[in-house]
């Protein structure tokens, strides 16, 4: 298995959500963020799942939240919100499915 992070930097991210006027933060916390390369990531938003990023903001001073572009991203309903951006981002394709599985059929949650 390849060790994903050796080849990309954990950083740090600013995850802000605006008031819907624009004026004024509405929700500011800190993200850690597995660094592709440019102003791409990728990370966890408890509750909304794995997502690549395309950051706002500067080399040091990234942002997500109410200014990023999603690239894409994997909704999960929460079923992964305790594992680390890092582990998952370790794991081979057939092991995030399995943990997938297992932790869906534990919650009696559907496999779709």
């Amino acid at each position: 298995m390849t060790n994903v992070t050796s080849k990309f930097n954990m950083i740090s991210a600013d995850l802000i959500w605006y008031n819907y006027g624009g004026e004024g933060v509405h929700f500011h916390e800190k993200m850690q963020l597995i660094h592709v390369g440019g102003n791409i990531a990728i990370g966890y938003e408890k509750g909304n799942g794995i997502k690549m990023y395309e950051m706002a903001g500067n080399e040091g001073a990234w942002e997500i939240g109410t200014k990023d572009r999603v690239i894409h991203d994997i909704y999960d309903d929460d079923w992964m919100g305790d594992m680390p951006v890092d582990k998952l981002l370790n794991m081979t394709l057939l092991e995030f499915l399995v943990e997938i599985a297992a932790r869906k059929t534990r919650s009696g949650g559907r496999i779709s």
